[in-house]
Order: C-alpha cells, then structure tokens, then sequence
C-alpha cells in the first residue's frame, strides 16, 4: 500500500476547485462532498496493489492519469520507503482544458 501524498501545485487547485464549486452552488456542503469524495477515491488508490492510471509519457517522466468525475488526476509513484511506497498527486485539473498546452507551458517540474 503506497502513502498518498499531494504536491503543492495539486493542494492548490484542489483548492481552487472546492472554492469554484462552492460559488457557483452557493453551497459549502456540497464543496466539501466533492472534496471527501475526491479525497477518498486517491486514498483508494493508493491502497491498490498496482500501479493504476494511463502512463503519460507526453506530459513529464512516470506521470500516470486517472479520472474523477470532470477532473484529471495525474499522479507519480515514488520508492522513498520501497517500490512505490508512495503515491503522489502531482496535478488536478479540468478535463476540459488543453493539457498539451498547459504542460508545455510548465514543463515537468519538481515534486
């Protein structure tokens, strides 16, 4: 079972995510579902004894992506305690916008 760990970049547009559902449902109950239920399907995850998500070489070196309702996980697994002993969230973003573009304007950067 990996350690689930989110990146800075992932904590803030998870952020700005729950900020984005909140406004626009004028609801902070229905921000935080959206949060635990987020949060609880990395967790899953990370308890998998696999390596899941697409491998995406075209965005940066051992990202993989998943997707959660309108979003794209992209996530990295790292062997600091053993072999992919942690799983990191690196990015969330909308599926919407045009990754390519977005990953050619912040290229791989570190952890």
């Amino acid at each position: 079972m990996a350690r689930l760990v989110y990146r800075t970049a992932a904590l803030r547009q998870l952020a700005d995510i729950v900020a984005y559902i909140e406004r626009e449902s004028q609801s902070r109950d229905v921000a935080d579902r959206f949060f635990d239920k987020l949060n609880a399907y990395c967790e899953r995850l990370s308890t998998l004894p696999v390596m899941i998500g697409r491998p995406r070489p075209e965005i940066g070196r051992d990202y993989r992506s998943t997707t959660f309702q309108s979003y794209v996980i992209f996530m990295r697994y790292s062997d600091e305690d053993g072999p992919r002993s942690r799983l990191n969230v690196v990015h969330i973003l909308h599926g919407s916008r045009d990754m390519d573009a977005l990953f050619a304007q912040h290229p791989d950067e570190p952890d």
